[in-house]
């Protein structure tokens, strides 16, 4: 694609100094367009072991599956922070954050 635009400005400055026409110009452009392959890609994972574990699995199921995770975790780190503390405030605060990073590691895993 690089070599391909390099050619179209070579062909731009060859009109911009008269030595070729602008009929010509359109003509050799379009040719080095037409030139260029389109190439449709499909994701597919490289990996078969990981293709037979996501089949059975929708992407609803993930989600849910992934939430009562992210909710059990954090009521384990309110009743230890609890338990360590005393204090509401810094326990509920604790549980937020473990939340939090449950939830980056989570959509991290669904975009991949």
């Amino acid at each position: 694609m690089t070599a391909i635009l390099k050619e179209i400005r070579q062909l731009e400055e060859r009109l911009a100094r008269g030595e070729i026409s602008d009929v010509a110009y359109l003509a050799q452009r379009a040719q080095l367009i037409e030139s260029v392959d389109v190439v449709e890609t499909e994701f597919v994972d490289a990996d078969p072991a990981l293709q037979k574990t996501r089949k059975g699995k929708s992407g609803s199921m993930i989600w849910g599956l992934g939430i009562i995770i992210c909710l059990l975790v954090v009521g384990v780190c309110l009743a230890l922070a609890m338990l360590t503390f005393a204090d509401f405030n810094l326990a509920l605060t604790l549980g937020v954050t473990v939340l939090a990073a449950l939830s980056v590691a989570l959509f991290r895993s669904l975009e991949e």
